[in-house]
Parts: C-alpha cells; structure tokens; sequence
C-alpha cells in the first residue's frame, strides 16, 4: 500500500513541476509585453504610452531579427540621448537595453511584435501610476532599474521604499551630494557606483513628491 501511496505522490508532484514550467515557458506574448513595461511606452492599437513609436504596423515594416536586436541593444539602431523622427514624429531616444531577458523570451516577445497589426491580442491596458510614467519621463529609468527594467549606472531601485523614507528620497532626487560625494565610487546593497547623478532642482514640488511617493511604495 504504501509503495502505491508513494508512486501516486511522487507522479502528482512530476505532473505538478511539468506544468508549472511549461506554464512559464508558454507565458503569451501580450503578457510579456506587459511585464517588460513595452505597453506603457508604446501604444498598440488605441491603448498604450506615446513615450516612444507607436507600435501597431511594427511587423509590416522590421524584421524579426531587427525586433530582437531592439529589445536587447537599441544602440545598433538610434543614438540614445537624441531626438530621432519617426514616422513623421519626433521622439527622444532613451530606451533601455533589456539585456537580461532570457533568450528564450525575447525570442518570443519579438516573434509577438512581429505579428502586428495581423492578431494583436487585447492587452486590457491599465495606465501605469503617475508617478511610475514621470519617473520614465524624466529618464531615471535609464540609469535604475525597477522589477528587472532599466539601466545599471545607478542602484536597483525595485524595493528602495523598505529603507529609505519620503524625506530621503525626495533629497536624494533635488539634491543627491546630501547623501553621496558627487563622483566617488560608493558601494550600495553589495555594489559599487560612481555617483555622478544629477541634480533635479529643476523639478516642481508636486512632480517631486509624485515621484518621491512612488518610489516609496516600492517594498
């Protein structure tokens, strides 16, 4: 009895991790195009951002391979930091490289893009928070990196509201030289930057304290 027990225990658990991968390996492109944030930038149809081109006739015109290149080195194709015109509008260049994808998801999230306009599936778009777009809009998301998306010269950002309060963030992002030496390497959560953030005196108090209240609410 107890071998029977263990056979049928032991053939649950083996379905259970299976599927479990193969759940995660099949994960649909418009839930990838979600997850990486493309959506928030980038309009689809009607729904979407308009911080970078709209997508909706991308697969007519670039190859599969130029999609990937894109998601992985936008570089090879625009000058980050300059205004480009596309499509008969102009956009700053400023879309981070996500060199840490699997290849085996930017394969399908490239394979996904390409397939526009011909079976776009419905995304159910939900506008990200305000404070997340002007966090975007103000290019912070070049130099950190939330939930795997942004860049690497500044630190991980994802769960900074854990340690730091409203006040300090708000500091940080007005006036960073209060807590760091402008242009000395500093080691934060176990990695070493040069601070060489700039200064967003610029900023108006209400933009400031969007920001400062969303980074806050990251845990």
């Amino acid at each position: 009895m107890k071998k029977y027990i263990f056979i049928a225990v032991f053939c649950f658990a083996a379905v259970f991790i299976i599927s479990s991968n193969f759940a995660f390996a099949t994960a649909s492109g418009p839930k990838l195009f979600k997850k990486y944030y493309c959506i928030d930038c980038h309009t689809l149809g009607h729904e979407g951002g308009t911080v970078g081109p709209d997508l909706s006739y991308i697969g007519k015109t670039k190859s599969l391979s130029w999609i990937k290149a894109q998601i992985f080195h936008p570089s090879s194709h625009f000058i980050i930091g300059t205004k480009t015109e596309i499509n008969g509008k102009v956009y700053l260049i400023r879309m981070p490289g996500f060199k840490t994808i699997p290849n085996s998801v930017a394969n399908k999230l490239a394979e996904y893009i390409k397939t526009f306009p011909s079976i776009r599936a419905n995304l159910s778009y939900k506008r990200p928070p305000k404070g997340m777009r002007l966090f975007e809009k103000d290019n912070c998301i070049a130099c950190h990196r939330i939930d795997g998306v942004g860049g690497k010269v500044g630190p991980n950002l994802s769960h900074v509201g854990k340690t730091k309060s409203l006040s300090w963030i708000e500091a940080q992002i007005v006036d960073p030289k209060v807590h760091f030496r402008y242009g000395v390497p500093t080691t934060v959560n176990g990695h070493t930057y040069l601070v060489i953030m700039p200064e967003f005196k610029h900023i108006s108090a209400s933009q400031l304290n969007t920001i400062a209240r969303y980074l806050k609410s990251l845990k």
